[in-house]
């Protein structure tokens, strides 16, 4: 099978789309003032989702496509994506709590550290730019 360029890329593009949105919340705002409204920290926890879905749409889409390997669900699909060399160890490490967030958001919605969660986004946000830069490389 064949690996569709232009879809990778228009998740690459969602992801970076999205962390831009990311960045200019977190910099226009202290954590103190986003945990005091809810509707921006919201956003902020519905846009990390976003960037973590269009990863694992697109490794999922590199591994099951270019190299013929299933996925089963977000963390597998990271875990493969660095098994077979797609992402690095280190990006890998960076961005699992990002995965492991989006789950724990979706299934399990109140057992979230808002605080956490944002102290993440704060250390982590540049790596969704990394893993961008490294699928645009893989390509």
């Amino acid at each position: 099978m064949k690996v569709h360029g232009e879809r990778v890329r228009a998740y690459l593009y969602d992801i970076k789309r999205n962390a831009l949105d990311l960045e200019s919340m977190i910099a226009k705002n202290a954590d103190e003032a986003i945990l005091k409204d809810p509707v921006l920290l919201k956003a902020v926890k519905y846009t990390l989702i976003e960037i973590a879905e269009a990863m694992a749409n697109a490794l999922q889409h590199l591994l099951a496509r270019g190299m013929g390997k299933p996925v089963s669900g977000y963390i597998d699909t990271l875990l493969k994506a660095r098994e077979n060399n797609v992402i690095g160890e280190e990006l890998f490490s960076s961005l699992k709590p990002f995965f492991e967030f989006r789950n724990a958001l979706i299934h399990r919605y109140w057992t979230m550290d808002d605080a956490l969660i944002l102290r993440n986004c704060r250390a982590g946000v540049k790596e969704f730019h990394a893993f961008i830069d490294a699928i645009e490389r893989f390509l």
